[in-house]
């Protein structure tokens, strides 16, 4: 740490950090574009000047790093003025389509030019007017609203590793644009779109759906594989609409892969909402109840999955199903979180960000000790000899070569293993309460309540929990009747 002076006060900032960033950890907000914390440093968009003590002409922050003693002055009138010119320029040829733009809302161009802009622009002649095209699968570009930060493009080349975007012509022709006579097919379109300042680049899957000003916003967890990046999610009429990134800067995480940004249909739509026997709608009182009988009368039961469940949902599982195993007289209860062979193996990369192992709370259930030597082919194989009859599956597909009529399925959607089995409950998804996974490093992350459950609906523990009520009612029953 050294003691630096920002606006004639004494702060004591991290000296491995740039001024942008030094600045911001002590509440001091220095406006920009260009710059992003994860990508190189271009100095491109002249939006973060200022000055400092002894040095004659105003220093982009960007590409200032901190020294012991330094003065710098952010918000003097030469400085002011410098950035008021940088906005005048940005906003010639800039349209004024707020009102239909996605970005409005949380446009950096809209906050700069609302903070350091003057209010009024001397450009009189006719806007360029550049059609917008279709540069992706899932992405599009308003060449009319860049202002050529270079984002798209150094992240594209710094961590994906492509170069599909480029800078083509020179001055007022300047444009970003397809480098190559291939649309972008890669796995963080969703990302080029949310590095975007100012809605530039669009992802086709989220346009027009709604105003950022009407979402509820909470902090939370990707599910969509181990690595477990943070995110803020929007919900609007308690419906997951969109997934954005939660900058991370103690563990670097900045960005989101387009697999868990979008993979958010089955929390609105095709839920399971009712007990099933059969496949076919029942009471929770009947489906509950037949449970209870079933894991009574096997001779040993088997459950599997539970690493897309949170933390403090598998710590209540693990309860209660030791409970059971008790009340029913220390009958064998085997339960394997780690259903797929990313699962088992060491984490294994898809790209720098996506795991093979798509379940976001793998270590967490390993850690907790819910997992068996043979593995889930040693239960197959028990199932098949006959030494387990009964299999409780926690979100999972049904293992081949398993009976359905042996499968009883807790699930949040009306899937093939919930129709197919004899039984099914549905239960909550994570997103439905609060708790924390565990990523493939270790590190226990905590996310917010997002969405609120239907009247009814319990997590995977409180059916659990219902079922061992059932099982010891009916004993005390038994008991009494003697």
């Amino acid at each position: 740490m050294v003691k630096i002076k920002i606006d004639g006060v004494e702060y004591e900032v991290d000296e491995k950090k740039n001024l942008i960033d030094a600045t911001k950890e002590v509440g001091v907000e220095i406006p920009y574009f260009c710059y992003h914390p994860a990508l190189s440093i271009v100095g491109m968009c002249r939006m973060c000047l200022i000055e400092i003590e002894g040095v004659p002409r105003l220093q982009a922050a960007c590409n200032t790093p901190v020294k012991e003693g330094m003065g710098i002055i952010t918000k003097s009138d030469r400085v002011k003025e410098a950035r008021s010119g940088t906005m005048e320029f940005l906003l010639a040829n800039h349209p004024l389509d707020c009102p239909v733009c996605d970005k409005a809302g949380e446009c950096r161009l809209q906050d700069n030019a609302f903070g350091s802009g003057s209010g009024h622009s001397r450009f009189e002649f006719d806007k360029r007017n550049i059609p917008q095209e279709e540069i992706g699968t899932n992405l599009i570009i308003n060449h009319n609203r860049c202002i050529v930060c270079y984002r798209c493009v150094r992240f594209e080349e710094e961590k994906v590793g492509e170069s599909n975007l480029g800078l083509f012509e020179r001055g007022n022709h300047s444009i970003i644009g397809l480098a190559k006579s291939e649309p972008i097919n890669h796995n963080y379109q969703g990302a080029l779109a949310d590095i975007c300042p100012v809605g530039a680049l669009l992802n086709n899957k989220t346009l027009f759906k709604s105003r950022v000003w009407w979402y509820k916003s909470h902090k939370s967890v990707c599910h969509g594989c181990s690595t477990g990046c943070n995110v803020t999610t929007n919900v609007r009429d308690n419906k997951m609409y969109r997934y954005m990134v939660r900058e991370n800067y103690d563990q670097g995480m900045f960005f989101l892969c387009d697999k868990g940004r979008f993979d958010l249909d089955w929390m609105n739509v095709n839920r399971l909402h009712s007990y099933l026997e059969a496949g076919n709608p029942s009471t929770s009182k009947e489906v509950i109840s037949k449970i209870g009988e079933r894991i009574r009368s096997a001779k040993a039961v088997a459950v599997l999955g539970g690493a897309h469940e949170s933390n403090e949902t598998l710590e209540s599982l693990k309860k209660v199903f030791e409970q059971v195993s008790r009340e029913l007289g220390g009958k064998s209860i085997q339960w394997e979180s780690r259903v797929t062979d990313a699962q088992n193996k060491e984490t294994e990369q898809v790209d720098f960000l996506l795991t093979k192992d798509n379940h976001p709370n793998t270590k967490g259930a390993i850690d907790l000790g819910i997992t068996t030597n043979s593995g889930v082919s040693g239960i197959v194989s028990a199932v098949k000899s006959g030494a387990i009859d009964l299999v409780i599956l926690l979100k999972e597909s049904i293992p081949e070569g398993i009976d359905p009529s042996k499968v009883i399925v807790f699930d949040t959607n009306l899937t093939d293993a919930a129709k197919n089995a004899s039984l099914a409950a549905p239960i909550q998804i994570f997103a439905e309460s609060a708790g924390s996974f565990t990523n493939k490093n270790g590190l226990k992350q905590n996310f917010e309540q997002s969405m609120n459950p239907i009247k009814g609906l319990l997590s995977a523990a409180g059916v659990v929990d219902l079922i061992l009520q059932t099982l010891t009612e009916k004993l005390e029953a038994s008991v009494g009747n003697r």
